[in-house]
């Protein structure tokens, strides 16, 4: 592996982010968000939220996680 190449993943979970509260940035209309969480074989974890447009502009990126309520652990 050189420096330029990613850590090797060796699991990979996607779940809905339900009570996420972000908008668009494209239009401005709500949006729904994904929470990706990948598992690296050096035993790192690292977790990337990813909103869509719910209408069909288009627009997709990734986003801090705002959501409407707080963190329940389960």
């Amino acid at each position: 592996m050189n420096s330029t190449d990613s850590p090797l993943v060796v699991y990979s979970r996607e779940s809905e982010i339900l009570d996420y509260f972000g908008k668009c940035e494209a239009c401005g209309y709500p949006a729904r968000a994904t929470a990706t969480t990948e598992m690296l074989a050096g035993g790192g974890v690292r977790t990337a939220v990813v909103a869509a447009c719910s209408l069909p502009c288009g627009w997709t990126g990734r986003v801090p996680l705002t959501t409407m309520t707080g963190r329940v652990r389960r």
